[in-house]
């Protein structure tokens, strides 16, 4: 250690980050054998890497991070340690200008590996301090790490203190500050309940869709689409507790929750949906909800007021309750009506149930159509004209939707008003899955020209985020949707349309066989007539999307199978060999008489190509589909005599002769054949071949007889054709060639 000393305090850069480095090794070395060398990490060591965190470089900083999170990790720095020695020095860098940063990425990087307990008690309130410090560099660093820190506190501390310090800097001054609260927005929503999405994150995000500054803007609209996911139904559950406590989880983590504690006021088999109308940042209501208590117990104050509360609820139900028993007590439905024995009339009951529909529908039109915020940049009267006009063009003829029944929520009787614990009054509605003004902004990004002063790219971050927003809505929201997906597969910059492309199976996979075969498959076969950049999209997934359709509806697309053959560029060959690969998974899909017309030949097109990676996955496609076609005797035979005409005795080129022998050998080892039909059809062209000019084809030869056909066996091939094939082998092992004669079993030294 007194050698060590002077080291650290060298003046060159390079010697005390090699320094640094080997510190938390040796350390770790200390600790296993702490009987050799005592406590000489606490007693020199730590201080040796304390120090180094305020050096002057930062690089020597950088490194002691990872020096520290890894002694962390290895369980060499306990809790007393961190509070008592890092926790100083950390405060000490939070007051150095130049120091800071680092301050705050190693408090970062500490809280997941503390605990919330230890990150709220030493680091929470310092870093909230460092959030509303004057200087505009340290707020911006300090946005940052916002969704660290929501993930490594309680609840408790995330809705009183993380969550009022984010909102109040999403509305700061600096268009940065602003910006980059933007960019965490993703975080902080994945850490919080569907009720703070919907009721503060939401609007916070409409506030971003309508800032000032361009950039912010921009960042608002990139992040729009991934942010309306969050509110998909997988996201979240809704459970009892052993406590019958209603519980909102979120299902990435189930710490995040919200906990209804009121028994009697929902129903057992309830999904709740919050109306997004609810009171902004700045109202009362909503700093209640920054005030909700965590799991623990909650203080005596906090209790009386939800004492209070609840006497108020309980009096309005229980005149509510009164007034519904006389309802039923004197209703002349009741005195009057007699069931009929008969069952009721099929005919009636369907009438009802389309009216129903139909009006459902009509509601759900009338609900879309309301303006939900005013903007400083576009008016509403403006947006809603410009998403009509984008989403109406001459393009896309209007069609008849199919009426869709939306589930149906369960009724609440007058005596079970749904109120959760801070006094706030849960609406139902027919579809608030997503607040509406976010579906409007999304639609109004398929027309940036319609936007002032934004990007031409954000159709592209549309087209990229369409599949979750649609899975986030479902398919039964699917007509609120189609058009806008239809103009940014017409968009006139081929991104947006490869864009479409490349995740249309994975909106046919939400929307299902029907509604695919309506609305999409025109979709499709548009792109198939495309530039190649985007066909290559609708390609790399042609075998998914086929899958989806109903076989009457997939047929077709064997008639165009050769579309994809005529390419822009015919140097491009991962093109080809992306459509053999697909051409694989597509097999199973169809009959053996539409695998024989129309599958074989473009098997057998590529077996004779140039590219040798596009005859190599050939070669496994003409092995599934003689393996797919073997209990057909005669579609069997056709391909073996098609195989030996292209790359028998008589091809042309030795290219297809040596593609020959890997067929054989790949219809051998994934048992595609037996032994007397590979006998009989495949074997007397092989061993002809082991005389071929071409010592290539003599090599695949011999590679073929020996690793594949030898080992089966002369009980698989029969004791004659086997003799054959070791007689062969046997003159192969005096070819000119030296590595036919190797492959061939010689003794020669490799």
């Amino acid at each position: 250690m007194q050698c060590v000393k002077y080291f650290v305090e060298d003046p060159h850069i390079q010697v005390r980050l090699d320094l640094v480095e080997q510190l938390p090794h040796v350390a770790m070395i200390c600790e296993e054998a702490s009987y050799l060398y005592g406590n000489i990490f606490h007693d020199y060591l730590l201080d040796i890497i304390l120090q180094y965190l305020q050096d002057a470089d930062i690089q020597v900083r950088e490194v002691t991070e990872m020096g520290i999170l890894m002694l962390m990790n290895r369980g060499l720095l306990d809790n007393d340690t961190i509070e008592t020695k890092v926790c100083p020095v950390i405060e000490i860098l939070c007051r150095s200008v130049d120091l800071f940063n680092t301050a705050v990425s190693l408090m970062s990087k500490m809280a997941p590996l503390i605990g919330k307990e230890l990150t709220e008690k030493i680091f929470l309130d310092k870093y909230i301090t460092l959030c509303k410090d004057e200087e505009f560099y340290v707020r911006r660093i300090c946005v940052t790490y916002f969704g660290t820190f929501f993930a490594s506190v309680g609840k408790k501390a995330v809705n009183c203190k993380l969550f009022p310090t984010y909102t109040n800097m999403c509305h700061d001054k600096g268009w940065g500050i602003r910006k980059a609260c933007v960019d965490a927005m993703m975080s902080v929503a994945c850490c919080t309940t569907l009720l703070y999405r919907r009721t503060v994150c939401a609007k916070l995000m409409a506030t971003h869709l309508n800032d000032e500054s361009k950039l912010v803007r921009m960042s608002a609209f990139q992040i729009l689409g991934p942010f309306i996911s969050t509110f998909a139904k997988e996201f979240t559950d809704i459970t009892y507790n052993q406590h019958c406590e209603l519980v909102f989880t979120s299902r990435q983590d189930a710490r995040f929750s919200v906990r209804y504690a009121y028994q009697g006021i929902f129903p057992k088999s309830l999904t709740l949906n919050f109306n997004y109308e609810e009171p902004f940042v700045g109202d009362s209501s909503v700093k209640q909800i920054f005030e909700e208590e965590d799991d623990e117990v909650q203080p005596k104050t906090r209790m009386k007021s939800f004492k209070s509360q609840r006497q108020k609820e309980r009096s309005k139900t229980s005149k509510l309750e009164e007034t519904t028993d006389d309802i039923k007590k004197y209703s002349p439905f009741l005195y009057y009506y007699i069931a009929p024995d008969l069952p009721p009339d099929d005919e009636l009951v369907k009438a009802a149930k389309k009216s129903t529909a139909q009006k459902t529908t009509a509601q759900k039109s009338t609900t879309q159509e309301k303006v939900y915020r005013e903007s400083p940049r576009i008016s509403n009267r403006r947006k809603a004209s410009m998403i009509k006009n984008v989403l109406s063009k001459e393009s896309f003829p209007a069609v008849e939707f199919p009426v869709v029944e939306y589930p149906s929520f369960p009724e609440l009787s007058t005596n079970e008003s749904p109120v959760d614990e801070i006094g706030v009054v849960i609406n139902w509605d027919v579809q608030d899955i997503v607040p509406q003004h976010l579906i409007d902004s999304f639609l109004s990004m398929v027309a940036p020209e319609e936007l002032i002063d934004m990007s031409a790219d954000l159709p592209h971050y549309c087209a990229f985020s369409f599949p979750a927003v649609v899975l986030t809505l479902g398919k039964e929201n699917w007509s609120y949707l189609k058009q806008a997906y239809q103009a940014l597969a017409s968009a006139n910059q081929y991104k947006v349309r490869s864009m479409v492309a490349s995740s249309i199976h994975e909106i046919a996979a939400i929307l299902g066989p029907e509604l695919t075969a309506t609305d999409l498959v025109p979709i499709y076969n548009g792109f198939i007539k495309d530039l190649d950049e985007v066909r290559i999209g609708v390609l790399k997934h042609l075998a998914t999307f086929l899958k989806i359709l109903k076989p009457n509806d997939r047929s077709q697309y064997l008639m165009k199978l050769k579309q994809f053959l005529a390419i822009d560029n015919i140097w491009n060959w991962r093109y080809r060999e992306e459509l053999v690969a697909q051409l694989l998974e597509m097999v199973n899909l169809f009959d053996p008489y539409d695998v024989e017309c129309f599958i074989l030949p473009l098997a057998l097109e590529f077996l004779g190509d140039k590219v040798a990676a596009v005859r190599q996955i050939a070669v496994s496609l003409i092995t599934h589909i003689v393996s797919y076609l073997s209990n057909n005797e005669r579609l069997v035979t056709t391909v073996f005599q098609e195989l030996k005409c292209m790359l028998g005795v008589y091809a042309r080129k030795w290219v297809g002769r040596q593609t020959y022998a890997y067929v054989c050998a790949h219809l051998i080892t994934n048992n595609a054949i037996s032994g007397d039909r590979f006998s009989r059809e495949m074997l007397p062209e092989l061993l002809k071949f082991s005389t071929d000019k071409v010592p290539n084809v003599r090599l695949a030869v011999a590679r073929t007889l020996s690793k594949n056909v030898t080992p089966m066996g002369p009980g698989w091939l029969g004791i004659e054709q086997a003799e054959r094939v070791a007689i062969r082998l046997r003159e192969m092992r005096s070819d000119p060639d030296r590595d036919v004669r190797i492959f061939a079993g010689s003794d020669e030294a490799i």
